[in-house]
């Protein structure tokens, strides 16, 4: 397997709503960004993979409305729809095994557009669950109360977490600054699925993520600092409601075959980028990949995570922006001191079925 590297990356804004553009606009402000990061063109690209969900598009065969600003005229392109980090994993696979040289990633979401609630409850069982109504709130809600149950994590903890992330989002230009909070107020906020309340959840946001990924030749020819996809892991676990929400088996198996790609041993990446949909969920993701829960808003979640505010599908690629820019050294005001490895996580599935980890690191 060839090395692979991520020469460009590029965000659009994640805002509540962003009306003013399609689909493939708001997709094609990231790809301009990541091209010009990366220093080609979109002619240069030998293939893409992208990620979107019809649910939230509102059509069928989605990323067809992509194929223009993605460059994928009689070239070979494919789509996950899951979270965009798996996307990534996906590029990865096919530069790696010496397919492709020069590779689009890209995810896209605009939560504004449809009722999540609807949207979720298509992930139900259709002949029993979906009729009791739930959404993705109740399954956390009921996860929540038997962490908190267990001792493993209390509400203060996670209440800490989003407090952290809405500090985070106004030192990252591409989310919507948040206003501040505290633990307090967090805790006091009107109940969503008891425990968790409305600020549990990450933000709906708008908005779209783009990578330029290349073969190890290409790479050191378009940059001097490219940053390096040192492992890959994803493992999908039980439906959720065949499996207790503090078993982390999936993220586990993620972790640990994405790790043993790396040869770092027993050393300890100097960014998490942890992605969640909820607070509580964070605490769990978080300890389970190595980080330390005190260090929010700085080696974890430096960008705030998903909770400043990206949407479903794009949180993932997002973190692995964030890890790029950490291991590049040009974070801004985010930067961490002499970060070399990174850990990147995305997730997706009712109640977190599926887990998704890059380690990534800086180039040599």
């Amino acid at each position: 397997m060839g090395r692979v590297a991520i020469v460009g990356v590029g965000q659009s804004v994640h805002a509540r709503d962003r009306h003013d553009v399609a689909y493939a606009e708001l997709l094609l402000e990231a790809i301009d960004e990541a091209l010009d990061d990366a220093g080609v063109e979109l002619s240069d690209i030998d293939n893409a993979v992208t990620a979107s969900l019809d649910f939230y598009d509102g059509r069928t065969i989605a990323n067809m409305a992509a194929a223009e600003v993605v460059g994928s005229y009689l070239k070979p392109e494919s789509r996950i729809c899951s979270d965009g980090i798996g996307a990534l994993l996906y590029g990865w696979a096919r530069i790696a095994d010496g397919d492709h040289r020069l590779g689009l990633v890209t995810a896209h979401c605009k939560e504004s557009e449809g009722n999540p609630a609807t949207i979720e409850g298509a992930a139900f069982d259709p002949f029993v669950q979906r009729r009791l109504g739930a959404d993705a709130d109740v399954v956390a809600g009921l996860g929540a109360r038997q962490i908190y149950a267990s001792g493993a994590f209390a509400p203060t903890d996670a209440a800490a977490l989003v407090v952290e992330a809405r500090a985070a989002s106004a030192a990252n230009p591409k989310v919507t600054t948040l206003e501040p909070m505290t633990v307090a107020e967090v805790l006091d906020a009107p109940r969503s699925a008891t425990p968790l309340g409305v600020f549990d959840r990450a933000p709906n946001r708008d908005g779209s993520c783009a990578l330029i990924i290349a073969a190890e030749e290409v790479a050191r020819d378009l940059s001097d600092n490219p940053v390096w996809i040192a492992g890959v892991g994803t493992a999908t676990g039980k439906y959720w409601a065949d499996r207790h929400p503090g078993d982390l088996s999936a993220l586990d198996r993620a972790r640990d075959g994405a790790v043993a790609m790396t040869g770092w041993g027993t050393d300890v990446p100097d960014v998490f980028e942890v992605s969640a949909q909820y607070a509580h969920e964070l605490c769990q993701f978080a300890t389970r990949l190595g980080a330390e829960l005190a260090e929010a808003g700085g080696t974890l979640n430096p960008s705030g995570g998903r909770h400043a505010g990206n949407p479903v599908t794009v949180s993932g690629l997002s973190r692995v922006v964030e890890c790029v820019h950490q291991l590049r050294g040009d974070a801004g005001p985010r930067q961490q001191h002499d970060a070399q490895r990174a850990l990147a996580h995305g997730v997706a599935g009712l109640g977190a079925q599926t887990h998704f980890v890059a380690a990534l690191e800086a180039g040599d």
